[in-house]
């Protein structure tokens, strides 16, 4: 059911979570608590709790409180394409770019693999010669952020 509510999408990196199985019958997305259960333990039953975030993110958080990323009402990152690597946008208030960089430390949205993962998304949208290439239907389904990032740089190609 999260899934389904999340799009596939998770909550923190915007990229697809493929909502089947693996082997061990584990799935690539997981339950946070965004208010951590250690904080308050009857929050764990709240669905307005509950976020879909990829397994490796939800594990980097820890029990400490950030701001959720749905109560913004600002864009907080910025991306070089090219490389996947993510900052934090230029633009903000001193409040907003506190609150920008208390989530990308708190859930390490700028380690090296989410950056190739990133980095990846994008050369097989830019690539159309590639057998896994990605339309701008594709890339705005299952790396939402990316294609946030292609539309304000620019950088859309068109098709016929």
């Amino acid at each position: 059911m999260l899934h389904r509510s999340y799009h596939d999408i998770c909550a923190y990196l915007a990229v697809y979570l493929d909502p089947a199985t693996d082997m061990a019958g584990n799935r690539e997305g997981s339950v946070e608590h965004f208010i951590p259960k250690a904080q308050d333990a009857w929050m764990a039953y709240e669905w307005k709790n509950y976020l879909l975030a990829d397994r490796r993110v939800n594990s980097n958080r820890g029990q400490e409180e950030i701001t959720s990323p749905f109560e913004l009402n600002f864009y907080p990152f910025e991306l070089v394409l090219e490389t996947g690597m993510i900052a934090v946008s230029e633009d903000l208030t001193p409040e907003q770019e506190e609150k920008a960089y208390q989530i990308l430390d708190a859930l390490q949205l700028d380690k090296e693999i989410f950056d190739h993962e990133r980095a990846e998304y994008y050369a097989r949208y830019k690539d159309r010669a590639r057998e896994d290439s990605l339309t701008n239907a594709q890339i705005a389904r299952y790396a939402p952020f990316i294609w946030y990032e292609i539309k304000r740089q620019n950088l859309v190609i068109k098709e016929s």
